[in-house]
């Protein structure tokens, strides 16, 4: 029964009711977004801490380059286990917003990486084909390419200088979405034939270590080799540079959860007032039903009921569109070097249902205690 007066009594104000659920439904799908942002910071950093690999950079600082031909004594290091020398290309797709982050790597790219989840067919296509370039999922998907297609991009630094490609495969990890990886010999030639000297140089080394334990030795390892050469290095760990990149762009943790906050104080102030409005007007029914002798918990039951049930309609509509947009992963651009995304998991599906929830409840708790301590017989003289 009270079911049937719980859905009757929505259809009442059928508009009202309406604007309430789409009010939650936004706010639940902006919540979910917004706490999507420091999880997938989270996940991008859990995930770095168990690929055992190390970042070699300029001990001057991160903006000086290395020579590539310390990978060949890196790799021959005890626990060592591949190197790859990374060199940064800037470049611009079709007009100046569209950016990718593209990096030229060496064949030793799939030993180093390999939770890329390359197939052998595209690491063969890769190393037969001086223009080829493996791509990450989102970009493939935000700019419609296929594998095969010929893509030019223009390079934001020296020259400005065009490069063409032709997509070997796509990286399917979802570690790195956003990934533009090409070869180094391309960029070499290319910027060395328009007279670059220090064509030959990388941006950073990156090695990966065979088991956890050897993390530490291999780094201090890798420092004491080049230390008092012309080059000297800095090792850290994978997940130290991410940490240290998303500590840069500031605090975004304290910003998504204030923001968070502000959102779920608003749509609870306009659901309370929405859910006053709403037992103001069943104060006669509420009286009636005392009279006929309904205990408060049945009336309560009946009108919680109701507003939970609205909340509950605008945060399932709110969620399913947060996770159906952003479910597949969004590409953030040249953030993080290509790891960094926004994704919309279950888990953060529900906890903006189970926000839009607790507003629904918090939201009518305080007019229905009041309409309970009305007696009945004051009821019926309230004005609505």
């Amino acid at each position: 029964m009270n079911r049937k007066l719980i859905l009757r009594n929505m259809r009442r104000q059928l508009r009202r009711t309406i604007l309430t659920a789409l009010t939650i439904a936004l706010a639940t799908f902006v919540l979910v977004v917004l706490l999507a942002v420091p999880g997938s910071m989270d996940r991008i950093i859990a995930q770095a801490s168990t690929t055992l690999r190390v970042v070699i950079n300029n001990r001057t600082g991160p903006w000086y380059d290395l020579p590539p031909k310390y990978c060949d004594q890196i790799a021959r290091l005890p626990g060592v286990t591949a190197c790859v020398a990374m060199t940064g290309w800037p470049a611009i797709y079709q007009n100046e917003r569209d950016v990718v982050q593209a990096f030229a790597a060496g064949p030793e790219i799939a030993a180093v990486f390999p939770d890329y989840l390359l197939t052998a067919p595209i690491n063969q296509a890769f190393a037969s084909n001086k223009r080829a370039a493996v791509v990450g999922e989102l970009l493939m998907r935000k700019y419609h390419w296929k594998v095969g297609d010929e893509v030019s991009l223009r390079g934001t630094g020296f020259g400005h200088v065009p490069l063409s490609f032709i997509i070997a495969g796509m990286n399917p990890s979802k570690k790195y979405p956003n990934t533009f990886t090409f070869r180094r010999d391309y960029l070499r030639d290319t910027l060395q034939a328009l007279g670059r000297h220090d064509a030959d140089l990388a941006w950073f080394l990156m090695a990966r270590v065979q088991r956890e334990e050897d993390l530490a030795a291999v780094i201090r390892t890798i420092d004491e080799t080049f230390r008092n050469s012309d080059y000297e290095t800095r090792t850290v760990t994978e997940s130290d540079v991410l940490s240290t990149s998303l500590s840069a762009i500031g605090n975004v943790r304290t910003i998504m959860y204030s923001l968070s906050a502000v959102v779920l104080l608003t749509v609870l102030l306009i659901a309370a007032n929405a859910m006053a409005m709403m037992v103001r007007e069943r104060l006669a029914e509420v009286a009636v039903m005392r009279a006929l002798g309904f205990s408060r918990a049945v009336v309560a039951g009946m009108l919680l009921g109701e507003s939970l049930l609205v909340a509950l309609i605008g945060g399932v509509l709110g969620a399913a569109a947060a996770l159906g947009i952003f479910g597949g992963g969004v590409n953030l651009g040249s953030v993080l070097g290509g790891t960094g995304s926004l994704w919309v998991d279950g888990f953060g599906a529900l906890q903006g249902l189970g926000a839009a929830a607790a507003v629904g409840v918090l939201s009518s708790l305080l007019p229905v205690l009041n309409a309970l301590r009305i007696s009945p017989a004051m009821a019926f003289r309230q004005p609505v």
